[in-house]
């Protein structure tokens, strides 16, 4: 009687824990990622969870159906690897490994690295200093791809747009007024001006440095020539005389931002691999995903998310695991049964 009583106790203690886990789900989707966070870490909650832990692997020794029913078997250790890969991976575990002397590890922090540049220093969320990683990360090249392409738009005097053209080398484009033919014939990676016989004179500088830009050749009816440069990152003002402006028209949809990263320990390269967003590169016990992307006058760069990887394993053994049982126990078992009554049938 009374191993009847406990098992209809612990099995309504789970139920209420499981109601509590509901509502505190639907209370952290009102919370932001941020409070939610804060939220799901704090102490009270650190405890329900130890104790949801508990009333788990108490069900491995208390309820019997469970290990009479493989499908059942597998559902409840899947839940309970997640909720443990979800505790270990948490910030009160890792601080806890770090008060017992384990190496130190990151839990969450961003790295922000110029295209061609190094480095091991990682910043900690919520303002909690530097973490250095045990090896290097290499961004070796960056680059974001748009949906609209970019495009030089020509205006007059007044600010009106008289004409467009992709800003692609080879680009043509007529305008009536002033009657000019207009035509991209180089782009540069870093424009320096130098002053020439004939004026003006765009080369390609030092590639340290980024400076993009596009030549314009204007040719009017008499088949007199002219040219202009367009800046991407310097908004161009009239010229005394200048019968038109031409100005870049950035593309404004991003499709995707991509960096390709190498990791380098004890003087070499142990990984490489073009990151994306939700694709990200998985080393050393952490995982550099694409977070933002950005250019300057020295030129491109990329945020990076560094996030630990502590008890993803775990986490993923118990989807795979709930998701095995749960197939068994509505799919295979049903089917099962059904094998089982046409066997008769069959004789």
């Amino acid at each position: 009687m009374k191993t009847i009583l406990v098992r209809y106790l612990s099995l309504n203690l789970a139920l209420f824990f499981i109601l509590l886990l509901i509502l505190f789900s639907i209370t952290g989707a009102f919370l932001g990622a941020d409070k939610a966070k804060l939220f799901f870490n704090s102490p009270p909650l650190a405890i329900y969870w130890f104790l949801l832990a508990a009333l788990f692997i108490a069900g491995f020794v208390g309820y019997r159906p469970l290990r009479r029913r493989p499908s059942l078997l597998l559902c409840h250790a899947g839940c309970l690897l997640v909720l443990l890969g979800g505790l270990w991976g948490s910030q009160a575990a890792h601080q806890l490994r770090r008060a017992v002397g384990w190496e130190p590890k990151l839990t969450k922090g961003t790295m922000l690295l110029r295209q061609g540049h190094r480095s091991r220093q990682v910043f900690q969320d919520r303002q909690k200093g530097v973490f250095e990683l045990p090896f290097i990360v290499h961004l070796l090249e960056t680059a974001v791809t748009y949906y609209d392409t970019p495009s030089i738009g020509l205006y007059n005097r007044a600010g009106k747009l008289i004409g467009t053209l992709p800003a692609e080398v080879g680009s043509t484009q007529s305008l009536s007024d002033p009657p000019l033919t207009a035509k991209i014939t180089q782009r540069f990676d870093n424009l320096q001006l130098q002053r020439g016989k004939n004026g003006i004179v765009g080369t390609e500088g030092p590639t340290d440095r980024s400076n993009p830009a596009y030549e314009v050749l204007l040719t009017d009816p008499e088949g007199q020539e002219s040219r202009h440069y367009v800046f991407e990152q310097v908004e161009p003002n009239f010229l005394p005389n200048a019968r038109f402006l031409a100005r870049y028209l950035p593309p404004h949809t991003p499709k995707e931002y991509k960096s390709l990263l190498a990791i380098e320990k004890n003087g070499r390269i142990v990984c490489e691999k073009t990151i994306r967003v939700n694709h990200p590169l998985c080393y050393g016990g952490y995982h550099f995903y694409q977070s933002t992307f950005g250019q300057d006058e020295i030129g491109p760069y990329s945020g990076i998310m560094v996030v630990s990887d502590s008890g993803l394993w775990g986490v993923f053994s118990g989807y795979a695991l709930l998701t095995i049982g749960l197939f068994g126990h509505y799919w295979g078992l049903p089917l099962h049964r059904r094998q089982q009554q046409e066997l008769p049938d069959a004789h």
